[in-house]
């Protein structure tokens, strides 16, 4: 069973920071999820990302956050060539509980929507926060793990957010906190981590808010809050981008890859394939050689 969630300890493993090489590590970057925010900086090269079914292209110097809980992957844009970039993912929760005019900003990590706020900053942009420095500090302190470390890294995580933030406000988007109950939370994060593991199965809204013990209608106005799409929406992402990995990083044909991820029919799974990728599968197939 193909799933996109990827579990991370926050325990044993607060938080990573590396230099990715594709000429050394496995690239493309199938699609997936986690709890943690991750950040990039492209060094070399040029990548075309997705983050919750939209496809963005980021050249060299160019900075990328990927909220918690959303979808994304990385894969070449255009012609092959080498691709370097610094990858640092961290639990939110080590952040100290800043607030910037009354907003939260451990907390609204999560409400981070990536359809309203632009999680790619162009060159310029990146220049200007003067962001690199921070990005190889953090690379130089996570390997050298010198005496005090951690309070060097999370200062300088604060920094990168803080600036994004900044970014964000001087161009007219305004941080807001999560707009859910706290006490819904856990629940969605279950629901979600069900729906990456059954989404093969027949999945109805009534079961999931059933699982939570939340009315449909409470169930599905929060959840909707919470990640800006229906629950139906959400569980046919999930459908599609499992099939995705699997249209690039196997050789099954489309109708088997149909049926393992939920559809009995393919022209209807080949039909809901183009609506959220813009391709057929067979397209998305030809591209990737």
């Amino acid at each position: 069973m193909n799933n996109l969630y990827e579990y991370i300890d926050p325990i044993a493993s607060p938080y990573e920071a590396f230099c990715f090489d594709s000429g050394e590590d496995s690239f493309p970057i199938p699609a997936h999820w986690h709890y943690y925010a991750e950040l990039l900086y492209i060094l070399e090269g040029t990548v075309q990302f997705t983050i919750d079914n939209t496809v963005k292209t980021c050249v060299e110097g160019c900075a990328i956050l990927f909220p918690p809980r959303c979808v994304h992957a990385i894969n070449f844009s255009g012609k092959a060539g080498r691709i370097r970039y610094y990858v640092v993912k961290f639990d939110p929760g080590i952040l100290p509980s800043y607030k910037a005019d009354d907003v939260n900003l451990r907390s609204s990590l999560y409400g981070i929507s990536t359809s309203a706020y632009p999680c790619c900053f162009m060159p310029e942009e990146v220049k200007e926060m003067e962001l690199l420095p921070l990005f190889q500090e953090i690379i130089k302190e996570y390997y050298a793990k010198a005496y005090a470390y951690p309070m060097i890294l999370i200062a300088d995580l604060c920094k990168i957010i803080g600036k994004f933030v900044r970014q964000w406000q001087k161009n007219g988007y305004l941080l807001v906190t999560p707009e859910i109950h706290p006490s819904y939370e856990l629940s969605f994060d279950f629901i979600a981590e069900y729906i990456d593991q059954h989404y093969f199965e027949e999945l109805t809204v009534e079961k999931l808010a059933s699982m939570c013990s939340m009315s449909h209608s409470t169930f599905s106005m929060n959840f909707h809050r919470r990640y800006g799409m229906t629950c139906k929406e959400y569980i046919n992402a999930t459908r599609i981008n499992v099939a995705e990995n699997m249209i690039l990083f196997s050789n099954h044909d489309v109708a088997f890859i149909a049926q393992e991820v939920g559809y009995s029919d393919c022209s209807y799974f080949i039909r809901c394939y183009k609506k959220l990728k813009g391709i057929t599968p067979k397209q998305a197939r030809k591209l990737k050689k």
